[in-house]
């Protein structure tokens, strides 16, 4: 038996004190999964033969907080200190007329049978703390073999929560376990089915999918079913560039792009959209060679309907549209270009881009490679040399503000906000220095203009 370390102590103490009124009481689902692995859970679960008035029981008569957040399904939610245990009675669930939520839920006292309904083995394991790991349905062994497989017959799992084949695609992603034959096979037989899964779960699912260690083999072998609620992606799949700065078709350049960045979320998505444009916007050269002119517009305008759909913040939205847009432009070469582009991107986008550029070069052949990468280590140089030295590039930067004009008699107005941009303009250009009495000789300057 594995010996596990790291449990939460006020998850052991519930333990303990549903333990002391005679209830069985486990660690249960992705917590267990992540000691095992050597992880830290990023929250705790209970499952308890204590029906859910009991355990609110329990807990009050200890004098701690209990709140009724899916009391129908059997969870109680406690509050211990600035932790929250969400704590649920054994069931078992029947009929998924909606593919989400169990028409009824029956509280039973069998442990056992409550880890049938759960998704996949690797999840279904209960962690006692003085008995260790329960495991009823081989998810040890799954783990240690780095195998994903679901709970009993794979179909009945994503009828019951068609989601779960999502989350299939992203521990695939996460942990790069291989996918047990039926239970793969399944993903991709029962895939239309997440087109009834709500927007906001898809796009949970997909970031954490995105962003794993393992994204490139994901996004290969599982295309197909981020199809479904992302049809835009599928005009890339095998579609060809024919380009000698191309090796691979638009969806392996693009699987390898995600790959090769750093899995931030505006990243990726940038990423696996940037593309999404080319077999639209294809020209097919009399000399065999593609072009693939105004894709950057295109691939702009999938990702904008595609995010929205899945209900993603407006900034999110804007910022990656605003990135893909970028992503062929070309950078400066001098530090008053690159100032004037810092100005205008703002400089955590800026930085996004010099990522995104080299990201994008990698994921094409090696054709002009070294000297693209070249370029880019002179534009980051540039970039890591204004952030460091913080050089001027913005309006604030500057060594005079609003305030210091109008005491130096320029005119309250407008023109107070067009001369700190034209001085802005010369300190970028540098032709003149940020400094205070220099920048106020200047306006005064502007002003007899």
């Amino acid at each position: 038996m594995k010996n596990l370390t790291g449990i939460s102590p006020d998850a052991e103490k519930a333990i303990r004190l549903l333990k002391k009124k005679e209830y069985k009481a486990y660690l249960a689902g992705g917590c267990v999964r992540d000691l095992f692995l050597g992880k830290l859970p990023a929250d705790w679960d209970i499952t308890t033969s204590a029906l859910p008035e009991e355990t609110k029981a329990v807990f009050e008569g200890e004098g701690f907080r209990t709140f009724d957040t899916g009391i129908k399904h059997g969870t109680v939610s406690v509050l211990f200190g600035r932790e929250i245990l969400e704590i649920t009675t054994f069931r078992a669930e029947s009929g998924y007329s909606d593919g989400r939520h169990p028409d009824e839920v029956t509280f039973i006292r069998s442990a056992e049978e409550d880890v049938k309904r759960r998704d996949f083995t690797m999840n279904a394991l209960l962690l006692d703390p003085d008995e260790g790991i329960i495991d009823y349905v081989g998810g040890q062994a799954d783990i240690e073999a780095g195998i994903i497989r679901c709970v009993g017959d794979p179909n009945e799992r994503f009828s019951e929560d068609a989601l779960r084949i999502m989350r299939a695609v992203r521990f695939y992603s996460q942990l790069g376990f291989r996918m047990d034959p039926a239970t793969s096979e399944a993903v991709l037989s029962c895939r239309e089915r997440l087109s009834a899964v709500s927007s906001e779960r898809l796009q949970t699912e997909l970031d954490k999918m995105l962003t794993g260690d393992f994204v490139y083999d994901a996004l290969m072998n599982y295309k197909d079913v981020l199809a479904v609620f992302l049809p835009e992606l599928k005009p890339m799949f095998g579609f060809p560039q024919n380009n000698p700065h191309h090796q691979y078709d638009v969806w392996e350049h693009t699987a390898i792009a995600v790959k090769n960045i750093l899995p931030e979320r505006i990243l990726r998505l940038t990423m696996l959209f940037h593309d999404s444009g080319k077999p639209h916007s294809v020209k097919k050269r009399p000399n065999g060679i593609w072009g693939f002119s105004g894709h950057p517009e295109v691939s702009a305008d999938l990702s904008r309907e595609a995010l929205k759909r899945l209900r993603y913040p407006n900034h999110t939205v804007d910022t990656l549209t605003m990135l893909i847009l970028q992503h062929d432009v070309e950078l400066g070469t001098t530090i008053a270009e690159v100032r004037r582009q810092m100005n205008r991107l703002g400089k955590e986008n800026y930085r996004r881009l010099l990522l995104i550029r080299r990201a994008d070069v990698m994921a094409q052949s090696e054709y002009m490679r070294e000297e693209k990468l070249a370029l880019l280590d002179h534009q980051t140089a540039l970039y890591k040399e204004i952030a460091s030295r913080n050089q001027p590039y913005r309006i604030r930067d500057l060594k005079v503000n609003g305030k210091d004009l109008l005491d130096a008699g320029i005119p309250e107005g407008p023109m107070v906000g067009q001369i700190l941009q034209e001085l802005l303009e010369l300190v970028m250009d540098e032709e003149i220095p940020n400094e205070k009495n220099a920048l106020i000789e200047k306006a005064r300057s502007c002003l007899e203009l």
